[in-house]
């Protein structure tokens, strides 16, 4: 045992480089794949929290005349009287609205005050008893001392990227006029800044809630008023609402998930049979979040960011999964004279073998840690990102780690079932042949040598090193899978910028995303390149120092090796483009058809192999110092 445990430790210092490869590949595939799925849990839970936490309403009956006062105790006898609260909606464009009073004697209601433009302006009006039972905003700031001679002090949304914003103080006015005569005024002192739990998008909110079906176009609001009304201040306007929230949805299932949609579709139809008439006149809605600006277009995002996530999320697993599977077959294969050794000593197979399913272990556990706290980092910063966008709600913590264990047990799985298996068909050779090395495959003409126009006339160096390439085709295309898929990975990642930056169906916040997929689609490209290039010359030491003691120089020697990673990755890179376009395609289309290829910008095309190719030049660089420092005594020590 304590031989076993020696060799064990000088396994693990040896091949260093080769466990930090495996941790880093799986940190960098595992955290951006289980960190895109906590981002969208963190948006779906977050959403969900914030419903709950401010008693959002399910449904709201909106109609064009007041809510009969039968039609609201069937509606409080099923949903419970706490549940059930009505109110009114008034909206005016350009500080003017002509009002129907009954029959055909119409006025115009014109509103003025500072904040007041040419745009649309909401005016919600609850009893100040029902302020906070449903829909409860959030008080940014409140106006202090006297708020002068107003008959009602209201509340107004915060000022956003679309919304204007009336300043605390203002009074604003609604005066109802009959030509020149004026019929009643009223005069409202806005009293505090709000963010309304209906309305916390920054930008585009819409002046009505869109009822599904609908073709009509709505104009985004310019300003929106919330008015708290009581026995002693009422306003001559038709309460034409009806709030309903159901405790059952918040306690006992997810916003928008199937249970979710499952109770809603029921409800739904009970409410409509009860408003039937006004529905079939055309006059009445019942609208669900689903027909609400903030909460559709946040649920569409979480939607955009799953797409992302899960198409590219499988070229990340993809390449990992080689490289590791790479990685240990090959550390098999050079540690394949302590195997016989250990055999001549008596150990079992399994004995053997378990040391190279440790490396593969602690390797894949460590690289999976760091991913954990990468994925939690990422799924934050993605969130945070959409603040562009929206008011955000509190961060949530419950995000199950179901996704980042599944992931992480995939690729842990396929590294110890291939160590094991290539380990199991290495330990029935008898230990004399292993303790020889392995015999270098014998070399073949390469297809060019049949063309002696072209053969004839590359000079000896490029001869060598196109026979290298092609002599050993695993190697050759191992490689070129993983170089290919990863510049599709930067190529998607690319693209997906370039749709967010230069169309009109960008945001800030997927801009953002689509960084975060271009910087985890790089690093991988440059962990790739590097694991691959370094197992290379690792296995050709030998090799190496042969033409360092025939006297090739530190500049020949880095070539031989630098010729063949740039002949192998420029044809990876070169067969990553067809592909990163298939890879885009499938993007875009779970994306809902947010962008086409077509509409990708040709400078993209160029950029994506670019980036490659700046990675592998660097990788060379990053190598140099192994390839010169490598000892030609050791190196030529091995028996024959």
């Amino acid at each position: 045992m304590k031989t076993y445990l020696k060799t064990l430790g000088r396994m693990f210092k040896k091949h260093i480089t080769r466990l930090v490869s495996i941790m880093l590949m799986v940190l960098v595939s595992v955290g951006f794949s289980a960190g895109i799925g906590m981002g969208k849990d963190a948006m779906h839970y977050s959403l969900h929290d914030y419903y709950s936490a401010h008693n959002v309403s399910d449904f709201i009956v909106r109609g064009e005349e007041a809510v009969s006062e039968e039609k609201l105790a069937a509606l409080r006898a099923y949903f419970g009287e706490e549940n059930v609260i009505s109110g009114g909606i008034v909206e005016i464009k350009g500080g003017e609205l002509e009002m129907q009073m009954g029959g055909s004697f119409k006025v115009t209601l014109t509103l003025a005050g500072e904040g007041i433009g040419e745009g649309v302006t909401r005016i919600y009006i609850k009893e100040r008893s029902d302020k906070d039972r449903q829909n409860i905003a959030d008080v940014l700031e409140t106006a202090e001392g006297e708020h002068g001679d107003g008959e009602f002090s209201i509340a107004a949304e915060r000022a956003a990227t679309d919304l204007a914003g009336v300043p605390l103080g203002e009074t604003v006015t609604a005066a109802a006029m009959l030509g020149s005569m004026r019929l009643f005024e009223y005069k409202f002192t806005v009293t505090e800044h709000v963010v309304g739990a209906l309305h916390f998008a920054q930008y585009d909110d819409p002046s009505m809630q869109k009822i599904e079906g609908s073709e009509d176009d709505y104009e985004a609001l310019e300003n929106i008023l919330y008015v708290y009304t009581d026995e002693d201040h009422t306003l001559p306007f038709p309460m034409n609402e009806v709030y309903i929230s159901v405790p059952s949805f918040k306690e006992h299932t997810v916003l928008f998930e199937e249970g979710y949609e499952k109770q809603l579709e029921g409800d739904k139809a009970l409410i409509e049979s009860l408003f039937e008439d006004e529905i079939d006149a055309g006059s009445c809605a019942v609208l669900t979040l689903h027909e609400n600006f903030t909460y559709r277009s946040f649920e569409e995002y979480e939607d955009k960011l799953e797409g992302i996530g899960y198409v590219i999320m499988v070229v990340f697993l993809f390449v990992t999964l080689l490289v590791v599977l790479s990685t240990m077959t090959r550390l098999l294969e050079e540690e394949r004279g302590q195997i016989a050794c250990l055999q001549t000593l008596g150990y079992s197979p399994m004995r053997i073998l378990s040391k190279y399913l440790l490396f593969a272990l602690v390797g894949t556990i460590i690289g999976g840690g760091g991913a954990f706290a990468a994925s939690w980092g990422l799924a934050y910063i993605i969130y945070i990102n959409f603040s562009w966008v929206y008011v955000l709600p509190p961060f949530s913590r419950h995000i199950a780690p179901l996704f980042f264990l599944i992931v992480t047990a995939a690729i842990l799985l396929a590294a110890l079932a291939a160590t094991l298996i290539a380990g199991l068909r290495m330990t029935r050779r008898a230990p004399a042949v292993l303790l020889r090395p392995r015999a270098p495959k014998p070399g073949h003409k390469v297809i060019l040598e049949k063309i002696p126009v072209l053969w004839n006339r590359v000079s000896f160096k490029y001869k060598s090193t196109l026979r290298n390439v092609l002599r050993y085709k695993m190697r050759f295309l191992m490689t070129i899978i993983a170089v290919m898929a990863s510049t599709a990975l930067v190529l998607a990642g690319l693209a997906v910028l370039d749709a967010c930056l230069f169309t009109d169906i960008g945001t800030n916040a997927m801009i953002g995303v689509a960084v975060i997929v271009l910087i985890f689609a790089a690093l991988l490209n440059a962990v790739v390149i590097y694991t691959l290039t370094n197992i290379n010359i690792s296995e050709r030491e030998r090799e190496l120092a042969t033409l360092m003691v025939l006297g090739y120089q530190d500049r020949e020697v880095t070539g031989y090796i630098y010729r063949e990673i740039y002949i192998t990755g420029s044809i990876g890179i070169a067969l990553g483009l067809p592909f990163g376009a298939l890879l885009c395609f499938f993007v875009f289309k779970v994306m809902n058809d947010f962008a086409t290829l077509s509409s990708i910008n040709w400078f993209v095309w160029l950029l994506a192999p670019l980036v490659s190719l700046i990675f592998t030049f660097v990788v060379t660089l990053i190598l140099r110092r192994k390839i010169t420092g490598i000892k030609m005594n050791e190196s030529l020590k091995a028996v024959e």
